[in-house]
Formats: structure tokens, C-alpha cells, sequence
């Protein structure tokens, strides 16, 4: 029936009126293994246990002066005692008596006359419950201690990332600028007739890539998702894309665009504009690189469950499985720009932008519609109109989303 000493480890208060139940119990607890201190009334025992604090108590109901549900409750009202648990050991059987002590506070409930394997069984139970509550307790601390040591570690590094990026873009302004100073000068000094105009394309092509590059670096150091500088605010959406919109002529090459964005006129998201511009910026020119010649770029935009949605379809273009896995990846794209490379951080950035703010980017292929890269953002106010083409952009005939 009794455990063995070595088995059984902690101390326990017993809380009873009744001398005969104290030296039973009493008796019984010592020759399992355990510390035992026992008390008449609940006053004295909750004296003693702020001054050493048991670790289980079992605990009679009908007592004098304080009746044992108060006497929990008194345990449970302090911090240093409410996490010791306490059994009820009561001749009450009565279902309401049982709910009266589970809801002052206590985690058993054991009748009077009791079996001695059963109060040993229950008072081994919770002190190994308790146990494993203490060890979760203190590897959470740990854990909490690591996390914070870790975070310390990352801002360190992400400061030094940050200046890093910061020296790399200014500094080499400076020395490129010149490069590409006496390169417009050379290309201006060759005869009209020279072969070497053939190389002003791919010089244009390469000082774009490179000034992309140089901005992406300085939008990367200049966000600080855990520093003041960072800060979301209702944002309009439809200046957002008509700003992206601004940006492909100096960009990205030529293609006409078909945008539908009435539906959104007065939709808000949560962000921050230059960021979101940005990112809606860079997934347009990286569009416009999935493009076959003459194609038309598809721009449309509607509101539905509480979510922004914004398509950019490439009209018959495609790419295969492992392409498209890796297409937010940095330098996922490699192979959508004609002639090899990469075009710099471009989609990988957006998309950590549009996560930033709760928002999502995936892209597929659609037999109808080529290429799609879908967008969405948590919407805030807004009032759907019809869907109009926006001024200035060629009307988007009616369409369907797409199918994948």
C-alpha cells in the first residue's frame, strides 16, 4: 500500500480539526516518505505555510472559526501559495459541496472515510503534476531568458546589417557615378557610325540593375520593424498603385498596361505608403520581365471579404514548377530576365514588405490569363463602385480570376 521512502519526496500540510484524522493521516503520509505538518485550524496553517510553504495540502471542510473553502481561498488569493495544490478530504459527499471546493481553488476531492491507498494515490498524483508544472515553469523562464539573450543578438546584428548597407549604398554612389559620368561621355564621343552604339542598350540595361540594387540595399536598412522608425497607418490604396504605375517608364522596358482600379477608390489598408508603393512598384517591373514581346499587362483590383486584392496577370506567359517556387526567393527570378542575371531584390523585397503589414503575395500560372501575381491586404473602409477603367490606362475587358 505505501510507496517507497525513496519514491516519495515534499512536504504536507494537513488541515483538520479532528486529532484522530491528523495522526492517521500523519502517520500514513511518514511512513510513505513525505514531511508532514499538522494543523487544527486553518489560521495557524496558513501562518505556518507563508513562513515555509508546503508543498501539497490536504484539507478538511468543517473546521471552526474558518471553514476549509475560505481557508483555500485565502491560499489561492496569495501569490507565493496559490499554486500549491490542495486536496479536499470531507465527509460532504453531496455533489454541491464538491463544486463549491473545485471552485475555491481546489484540485481534488476526496470523501470521508477515505481509503489510505486513495489519499496516497491522489496526494502522489498532484505533487508529480506540481512537480512537472515547476520543471515547465522554469524551462519556460529559461527559455524566455534565451529568447530575450537571442533578440539582444539579433539587434546587434541587425545594426550592424543596417549601417553595412547604409555605407555600401552612399559610398558607392560616389565611385559609380563617376563610371557612369565617363561612360555617357564615351558613348557621346563615338562617331556616328561607330558599332560600339550597339553597346549603349546593354550599358542602360546594367546601370538600371545596379542603381535598383543600390536602392533596394538603403529601403532594406531603412526598415526597423522593432525601432520607432517603423510605423503602419491607414494608407489610400488607389495613390499606391497609381504611384507603382508611374514608376515603369523610367524602370522597366516598355508594355502597355490595362488597369481596372475604381473598385478600390476609397479603400485604405494598413501600411506604410512609400514602403507599400515600393513593393507594388518592384512586382510590377519584375511582371514586366515574365512578358513576352508585344503581351499587355493586366492590372486589376477588387475588395472582397474584408481583404484588397490586386492581380497582375502577364497575359500568356508562364514558368515552370521550381521557377515558381523559388519567385519571392532572393534572386528567385534569375531566369525571367532576357539574356541571364537577376534584377536585384526586387519581388523578395515586396513580398517581406506585404508580410509586414499582414498582407500576402503568390503567383501562377492561368491558361487564360499567363502569369498572375496575386495580392492581398487587409482592407479598411470602403465603398465598391463599378468597375470602370482608371483614367489614363486602356480599359481592362471583363475578366475572371484566375483559375489557379
Amino acid at each position: 500500500m505505501n510507496a517507497p521512502a525513496s519514491t516519495a519526496t515534499g512536504t504536507i500540510m494537513i488541515i483538520d480539526d479532528e486529532p484522530d484524522n491528523l495522526n492517521v493521516l500523519g502517520d500514513m503520509l511518514r511512513q510513505a516518505g513525505w514531511g508532514v505538518r499538522a494543523f487544527a485550524r486553518g489560521a495557524p496553517a496558513l501562518a505556518a505555510a507563508r513562513a515555509e510553504r508546503p508543498d501539497l495540502v490536504l484539507l478538511d471542510i468543517r473546521m471552526p472559526d474558518m471553514n476549509g473553502y475560505e481557508v483555500c481561498r485565502r491560499f489561492k488569493a496569495e501569490d507565493d501559495l496559490r499554486a500549491v495544490p490542495i486536496i479536499f478530504l470531507s465527509a460532504f459527499a453531496e455533489v454541491a459541496d464538491k463544486m463549491q471546493a473545485f471552485e475555491a481553488g481546489g484540485v481534488d476531492y476526496v470523501t470521508k472515510p477515505f481509503a489510505a491507498a486513495e489519499v496516497l494515490a491522489r496526494t502522489r498524483t498532484h505533487l508529480r503534476l506540481r512537480q512537472h508544472q515547476v520543471q515547465l515553469e522554469a524551462l519556460v523562464q529559461q527559455r524566455v531568458v534565451e529568447l530575450a539573450a537571442a533578440h539582444r543578438r539579433l539587434r546587434i546584428w541587425d545594426d550592424a546589417k543596417t549601417q553595412w548597407l547604409n555605407m555600401l549604398a552612399h559610398e558607392m554612389r560616389t565611385p559609380l557615378g563617376g563610371v557612369f559620368g565617363i561612360a555617357e561621355l564615351l558613348f557621346m564621343d563615338l562617331p556616328p557610325a561607330s558599332e560600339h552604339h550597339d553597346l549603349r542598350q546593354a550599358y542602360d540595361l546594367s546601370r538600371t540593375r545596379i542603381e535598383k540594387l543600390m536602392d533596394d540595399a538603403l529601403t532594406l536598412a531603412h526598415i526597423d520593424v522593432a525601432g520607432e522608425r517603423f510605423a503602419a497607418s491607414p494608407v489610400r490604396l488607389l495613390p499606391v498603385l497609381r504611384s507603382a504605375l508611374d514608376t515603369l517608364p523610367r524602370l522597366g522596358p516598355a508594355h502597355t498596361v490595362r488597369a481596372a482600379l475604381a473598385a478600390v477608390e476609397e479603400v485604405t489598408v494598413l501600411g506604410d505608403q512609400p514602403l507599400l508603393s515600393r513593393a507594388f512598384s518592384d512586382l510590377l517591373l519584375t511582371a514586366t520581365h515574365c512578358m513576352a514581346e508585344g503581351a499587355v499587362l493586366t492590372l486589376e483590383a477588387h475588395v472582397a471579404a474584408g481583404q484588397a486584392h490586386v492581380m497582375l496577370c502577364t497575359g500568356g506567359a508562364s514558368l515552370g514548377p521550381e521557377a515558381l517556387a523559388t519567385f519571392f526567393d532572393v534572386g528567385g527570378q534569375r531566369t525571367l530576365l532576357k539574356g541571364g542575371g537577376d534584377f536585384g531584390l526586387g519581388a523578395a523585397l515586396a513580398s517581406r514588405i506585404l508580410r509586414l503589414f499582414n498582407g500576402s503575395v503568390t503567383i501562377c500560372n492561368d491558361p487564360a490569363q499567363g502569369l498572375c501575381i496575386k495580392i492581398s491586404l487587409p482592407a479598411g473602409n470602403s465603398s465598391p463602385l463599378s468597375e470602370e477603367p482608371d483614367p489614363g490606362m486602356h480599359p481592362l475587358p471583363p475578366s475572371r480570376a484566375p483559375s489557379c
